[in-house]
């Protein structure tokens, strides 16, 4: 990978929106980087799609920039790959006259929107600030629809799918309550708790593709099962990218096993590529399963969980969101005891 060049009015500041560039034009390059960093976006550069794609993995991006004629890996391929592993994030493909047809069918598919070179800068900075308005709306409407149909049907959705084995019968419903709390500490927005809730509520939903044989095995899972069990981030995910107002959701289910250290998957990311949503839910889940019984091991005390996670801190989990998670658990913990 080449080293991805970072673009700011103060190269110490930290811009809430980040943009990657992907691009091998240098006239591109420079009118884009140029026009997006005096508006005080954080710009991000790379040459090709294979770069671009690792940056992903390791780095929060708000908005992809991407020339639809790049070198190895086509921009409309880049377009899509990036969609499937984060369904939220915006791609504006750029293209001349010839890719103009190739672009147009990219949107709805992959790519968001699509801009013609060369650049016209106003028109250019219309068309991400649409994109960026785009993922705002879609977070309020969510945030105006939680308690209303929509979400009554996937949480029974999703009581059903854990209802599929003794063992995780209400286990989304605790992982739940357990972000919530640990949301609360975090000082998450009104609107961030409420699509905490929906994803916590739905995160194993891929788990209507996995055997009940699987799920409630009590030995030692073949390499076969493995695979099942490794799909489900990737089948949640799937299922809920289809439905409007939900892309932000299908992006934290699909990231709720990465690890902090870039170990996990399905895509591999680290540190704050991975949602921020991703990694409460990541904490709660393994919480939930430690203190809970399985086929395959008995539940570990609440103390003995705490130290099991405090030992993946920087590797597994994200060491901030941990001890968040661990205050807001001992409350728990300590009104229990009281009641």
């Amino acid at each position: 990978m080449s080293v991805p060049e970072v673009y700011a009015v103060d190269p110490n500041s930290q811009s809430k929106l980040n943009v990657l560039i992907v691009t091998s034009d240098p006239s591109v390059l420079k009118t884009a980087t140029q026009a997006l960093a005096e508006r005080e976006y954080t710009v991000i550069t790379v040459p090709n799609g294979s770069d671009a794609l690792d940056v992903l993995k390791q780095r929060a991006v708000d908005i992809m920039l991407s020339d639809i004629d790049l070198p190895g890996m086509p921009g409309v391929t880049v377009a899509k790959t990036a969609s499937r592993m984060f369904p939220d994030l915006s791609v504006v493909l750029m293209t001349d006259g010839s890719g103009t047809e190739a672009a147009r069918s990219a949107v709805g598919c992959g790519a968001s929107d699509y801009v013609s070179k060369p650049l016209d800068t106003p028109h250019l900075l219309l068309v991400l600030e649409r994109n960026l308005e785009r993922r705002k709306v879609d977070a309020g409407q969510l945030y105006r629809e939680r308690s209303q149909v929509l979400f009554s049907a996937i949480k029974a959705l999703a009581a059903a799918i854990d209802a599929k084995s003794f063992y995780t019968a209400t286990h989304s419903s605790r992982v739940t309550t357990l972000c919530l709390a640990a949301g609360s500490v975090l000082g998450l927005s009104s609107a961030d708790m409420a699509t905490l809730e929906l994803a916590a509520q739905i995160h194993d939903i891929g788990n209507i593709g996995t055997p009940d044989e699987v799920l409630d095995k009590p030995g030692t899972l073949t390499d076969v099962e493995w695979v099942d069990i490794l799909r489900h981030p990737d089948v949640g995910s799937s299922i809920l990218s289809h439905v409007p107002g939900l892309t932000q959701v299908s992006s934290i289910v699909r990231h709720h096993h990465e690890r902090y250290d870039g170990g996990g998957y399905p895509d591999g990311l680290s540190g704050d590529a991975i949602p921020l949503l991703s990694r409460v839910v990541a904490v709660a889940d393994a919480y939930e399963a430690m203190t809970s019984e399985r086929p395959y091991r008995h539940a570990k005390s609440h103390v003995d969980a705490i130290k099991e996670l405090r030992a993946n801190a920087r590797t597994q989990f994200d060491p901030i969101i941990l001890e968040c998670f661990i205050a807001a658990v001992d409350d728990i913990e300590a009104g229990n005891k009281a009641a």
